[in-house]
């Protein structure tokens, strides 16, 4: 069986540096990837890695509704979009208590 060089094997570990990873470099694959992604400097590479962790079940989902508290305006964005979608209850809640003017909800009350 001849295998391709250019493939990543099964424990092959890419390792990034300061230096933000391109959108279309290959990096670390699975859940670890997706974090490493997540802590890019880069918003592009957020929301990419958001999209990903969608298929890491509720591990993946922890993260996309962790990232509605991004300090990057298009990042939480994101996450709202890809979860707005979704019925399960705890998604349903997180975006009822998602407040994406960055007022906490006892000073918006008290603005009303």
């Amino acid at each position: 069986m001849s295998q391709n060089p250019n493939q990543p094997r099964p424990f092959d570990v890419v390792l990034g540096s300061q230096i933000p990873t391109p959108s279309d470099a290959a990096v670390l694959g699975g859940l670890p990837g997706v974090k490493q992604r997540l802590a890019s400097t880069a918003p592009q590479n957020r929301i990419a890695a958001l999209k990903e962790a969608l298929q890491y079940g509720d591990e993946g989902l922890d993260l996309v509704i962790q990232a509605l508290q991004n300090e990057v305006t298009q990042v939480r964005w994101a996450a709202y979009s890809l979860l707005g979608q979704r019925q399960e209850p705890r998604i349903k809640q997180a975006l009822h208590e998602y407040n994406p003017y960055g007022i906490c909800r006892e000073q918006s009350e008290s603005i009303f």
